[in-house]
């Protein structure tokens, strides 16, 4: 799923046993908030980081203390003016895996994320405990490969380990289940070879599966996932994003309703399984409409885009 664009682990992991303590957190962008939008555009810094501060308070307040993020840094529409969503996260003892949005025509963009990342990763060692470089952009929607992305994500990830030189922070991609599987098959780029980790994108909801089989929620089928992608790969898996949608009308999908967001939540929260997740998302898309005429990736909020409570059985938000 693609983010909303405008707008210690490692060691713990490679023993990947039924041992460890999971980690579960939660995918934030600022941009489901029309306040930061309008700011974003306005060059209004401090409003931006006001929204950005108000969020992470509140995602603090509902026991998220693990926040995964699209961008390593949140400037305004032309760049003159950014934020440190470190900063804010370190203010409120929280960790981060701070994300590097890949601009497809924009590389000097992506540098100045990369950089980002990196000054970030050196000023809170506390706070940022992985990085995530691109989101599901290795492959196209229908699976054909990206070499010249692949290529791009692989250098930039090399290039933020190099210049950390912390193996305690983990240095990824977010791509989807069957793409990680499609490198297995072909990898020319030696994605894999140059990852320790891999960060996995998993949504049964996508793959057109009803919420519930045989009277259990599919999320608890995500520990085999995970350990089949382990088999396949050799490597720890992050889950980098799973939820469920409160609604949609996308054609062959299933169980789009609050029923079963509240299902999948529910079952994430307390299912024993042994890696990191990180559900899908904070809050709903900004753009998200009424149910029956609306995309479901604008419901995966546990909040609404306005931070209001979807349902009380979901979460109480505000």
């Amino acid at each position: 799923m693609k983010s909303w664009i405008y707008g210690v682990l490692a060691a713990s992991l490679c023993a990947a046993s039924n041992a460890y303590a999971a980690q579960n957190g939660v995918n934030y962008d600022p941009a489901h908030s029309a306040a930061y939008v309008s700011a974003q555009q306005k060059n209004d810094a401090a409003t931006m980081t006001a929204v950005i501060a108000d969020d992470l308070t509140q995602l603090r307040t509902l026991g998220f203390s693990l926040v995964k993020t699209f961008y390593s840094t949140y400037c305004t529409i032309n760049g003159q003016k950014c934020v440190s969503i470190a900063e804010l996260a370190t203010a409120r003892n929280m960790r981060l895996m701070l994300g590097v949005f890949e601009f497809p025509d924009h590389p000097d963009w992506t540098q100045s994320q990369v950089d980002a990342a990196v000054d970030a990763a050196f000023r809170y060692p506390g706070t940022v405990v992985a990085i995530a470089v691109g989101n599901e952009d290795m492959f196209d929607w229908q699976g054909t490969p990206q070499p010249a992305m692949q290529k791009r994500i692989v250098a930039d990830m090399t290039a933020i380990r190099t210049r950390i030189n912390n193996p305690k922070v983990v240095v990824t991609t977010a791509q989807r289940e069957p793409d990680w599987m499609r490198l297995v098959a072909s990898d020319p780029q030696k994605v894999l070879q140059n990852v320790t980790v891999i960060g996995a994108n998993i949504y049964p909801f996508w793959g057109g599966s009803s919420e519930k089989i045989n009277g259990k929620s599919v999320a608890n089928n995500i520990q085999a996932a995970v350990a089949n992608l382990r088999g396949k790969t050799a490597k720890p898996v992050i889950v980098t994003e799973e939820g469920w949608p409160s609604c949609g009308n996308n054609a062959g999908m299933k169980d789009m309703n609050i029923d079963a967001e509240i299902d999948y939540f529910s079952t994430w929260k307390t299912r024993p399984h042994d890696f990191d997740s990180y559900y899908f998302a904070a809050y709903n898309n900004i753009s998200a409409g009424a149910c029956q005429n609306d995309d479901a990736n604008n419901h995966f909020g546990l909040c609404s885009a306005a931070g209001l409570t979807k349902d009380v059985r979901l979460l109480k938000c505000k």
